[in-house]
């Protein structure tokens, strides 16, 4: 029982190309190949089918890339001799398609300004403390393939938000919120799919920040420290600031920029803290 040679049949060669929406690329393709084998009687049709010579399953073809061997058919033509039939699958999966979402998310912020920018204060002006607004983000699902992704890559892309300009909204305002890859491959074949989903939220800037700050934590200079010094003569250091009563204070109180009291709570000072790096988005590879 043995397979005593293999020809490839130049004659039986055919292929289908097909576009799902008709592009001027194909998105599915099959192609055929058949080889001649002659054998000895005995010979089993399994011996024959994994003859040498007779590309394997889940081969790749030697030219079309991404096209891999799913299916052998034996053919018998007499005693000696068979005809397998091998059949490659592909399917587009690189730059082809692109899907695109935008919805929106809502998050709760803490808010100390009204719409005019002035403090918002009881009558006796006493700064409010409490109140939030609902803040509604964007957010942008992309869907696509690719043949490798780096997940070490993408980790840095998920404490940073965007350099560059993105799908129109300005550096700083956009920020990778997830994340999901889910790999589709043949067993031992040589490229591998992933179809990845990424979910990027944009912040609009809000309370007075840029939009480089639109991601930045936002914080009044206040504390229960304050600046001072019992003689103009000698050094400034902290000492625990004290209401009108002299008494020290339990609460923070407003600081100007040298670390003073500030006793007007519209002229509060706000600083922007960056909390994450920043990278472009461009180099995601998602559009």
């Amino acid at each position: 029982m043995s397979v005593d040679s293999v020809t490839q049949m130049w004659s039986r060669k055919a292929g289908s190309f097909t576009s799902e929406k008709f592009d001027t690329f194909a998105n599915n393709w099959t192609l055929t190949e058949a080889y001649q084998v002659t054998h000895t009687v005995e010979t089993d049709q399994k011996t024959i089918k994994e003859a040498a010579g007779i590309p394997s399953h889940g081969a790749e073809h030697p030219i079309i890339a991404g096209s891999y061997v799913d299916k052998k058919d034996v053919e018998t033509v007499s005693p000696i001799m068979s005809i397998v039939i091998v059949n490659y699958t592909g399917m587009e999966f690189d730059a082809g398609d692109v899907e695109i979402d935008w919805n929106d998310v809502t998050t709760s912020e803490p808010i100390d300004r009204d719409i005019n920018g002035r403090a918002i204060l009881t009558a006796c002006r006493e700064q409010v403390e409490g109140l939030t607004v609902d803040i509604a983000d964007q957010v942008v699902v992309i869907r696509r393939r690719f043949v490798t992704i780096n997940t070490n890559s993408i980790a840095a892309y998920r404490h940073a938000t965007n350099s560059d300009t993105f799908l129109g909204w300005p550096p700083g305002t956009a920020r990778l919120v997830g994340f999901q890859a889910r790999s589709k491959f043949k067993y031992n074949a040589p490229r591998e799919l992933w179809d990845v989903t990424a979910r990027i939220q944009f912040r609009y800037p809000y309370m007075g920040a840029t939009a480089e700050q639109a991601w930045y934590k936002r914080w009044r200079h206040e504390g229960l420290l304050v600046n001072g010094a019992p003689d103009p003569d000698t050094a400034v250091f902290p000492q625990r600031a004290r209401d009108a009563l002299g008494q020290e204070v339990s609460r923070p109180v407003l600081l100007k920029a040298n670390g003073t009291q500030e006793t007007d709570p519209d002229a509060a000072i706000f600083y922007y803290t960056q909390v994450y790096n920043s990278l472009p988005y461009s180099g995601l590879g998602l559009i």
